[in-house]
């Protein structure tokens, strides 16, 4: 579907676009407006949607009225708490009229992982899966910004303004717009998840996250101008957004970012400056925690069999052989004993008729 048809005209703000010159309205869908959610402060001049404790759930076709382009850009800015670092949940998904899934983008707290899935031409789901390590600090509990750009055969994940990854797809069946659309929920049991949701967007522009600014990652504000009384500044990109495979830090952010005036009293941007100079090399990392215990071992080999020993020959003694020696030795002994009584008692009598002795 043409983009001028199907998608609506979101405001933007300076600070989110980079090589979008004179775009502060680009064509797209604005998911916490079409759910109608509450705006709360969360940190600093930052504003969350507040996801309340019910499904995030509505009609399709009040959120796409004339459904979706071929081509377009899911950009979203949030960061986790404590108890939802680890959990999986559903960041934004489309189901058809019998409730099956169609478009799905889920992220694994468990799994350092960013999936987005579709339906194939043939009629299957089909589940492409994000695994790289630049993406570990997304779980970090601090700000971040994650897009996918969805094209007929490709898609893109970028993460804080940087190409992370692009993978080649199937072709994408329709999509039926007359069913329902779920965003932030946890996949165990639909309820919102928890976590702070600064923005969830999709752009009918597939190559908009190529030139996103990262500005607004930035903790602290720009310091308010003394010549414009009250008026705060705001942060805006010095050029388009990397597409390289590593993750700047919060300096390199800021160094590609310069404070300007409110809207109406902005300059014009500088010219580049020159290439600086190559950096030292960083110091050692840390050394890694211990790894996890290894599983058990497979039972080892069976043993050599040892040497016959030697047999040695213990005389057979029966029981009865005993017995009888016992009974023979006791024989004697008694018949001993009755012949040394009898005589004694001869030696006494004999003494006693002896003759007494001459007086």
């Amino acid at each position: 579907m043409d983009n001028k048809e199907s998608c609506l005209k979101i405001n933007t703000s300076v600070e989110f676009i980079a090589g979008f010159n004179n775009m502060s309205h680009l064509p797209g869908f604005d998911l916490g407006e079409s759910f109608a959610l509450r705006h709360a402060l969360c940190e600093g001049d930052k504003t969350c949607f507040k996801l309340g404790s019910t499904l995030l759930i509505r009609d399709t076709v009040k959120i796409f009225p004339k459904g979706l382009p071929e081509e377009y850009s899911v950009a979203v800015m949030f960061r986790v708490r404590r108890s939802t670092k680890k959990e999986r949940w559903i960041l934004w998904k489309i189901l058809n009229q019998q409730n099956m899934p169609q478009i799905s983008v889920v992220i694994d707290g468990t799994k350092k992982v960013v999936e987005f899935m579709f339906r194939g031409a043939e009629g299957d789901l089909l589940n492409y899966v994000f695994k790289n390590r630049e993406l570990r600090p997304l779980f970090d509990r601090q700000w971040h910004k994650l897009g996918i750009g969805v094209q007929p055969r490709v898609l893109s994940l970028y993460m804080d303004c940087n190409l992370i990854a692009s993978r080649h797809t199937e072709e994408r069946d329709s999509v039926d717009f007359h069913g329902r659309t779920v965003i932030a929920a946890r996949a165990s049991d639909g309820k919102p998840v928890d976590i702070e949701l600064h923005q969830l967007r999709i752009y009918c522009n597939a190559s908009f996250l190529a030139g996103e600014s990262c500005c607004n990652l930035l903790p602290t504000k720009c310091p308010e101008q003394e010549d414009f009384g009250s008026t705060t500044s705001s942060w805006v990109t010095s050029h388009t957004g990397k597409t390289s495979s590593y993750l700047p830090g919060k300096q390199e952010i800021k160094d590609a970012c310069q404070c300007i005036p409110n809207k109406e009293e902005a300059g014009t941007l500088g010219s580049f400056g020159h290439k600086g100079d190559k950096g030292e090399p960083g110091e050692n990392g840390l050394h890694g925690t211990p790894g996890l215990p290894g599983q058990k071992g497979e039972q080892g080999l069976e043993g050599i069999k040892g040497d016959t020993g030697e047999k040695h020959h213990i005389p057979n003694i029966s029981i009865s052989s005993i017995t009888t020696t016992i009974f023979t030795i006791i024989i004697l002994s008694i018949t001993i004993l009755t012949i040394l009584t009898i005589l004694t008692n001869i030696t006494i009598v004999t003494n006693t008729h002896l003759p007494l002795p001459f007086l």
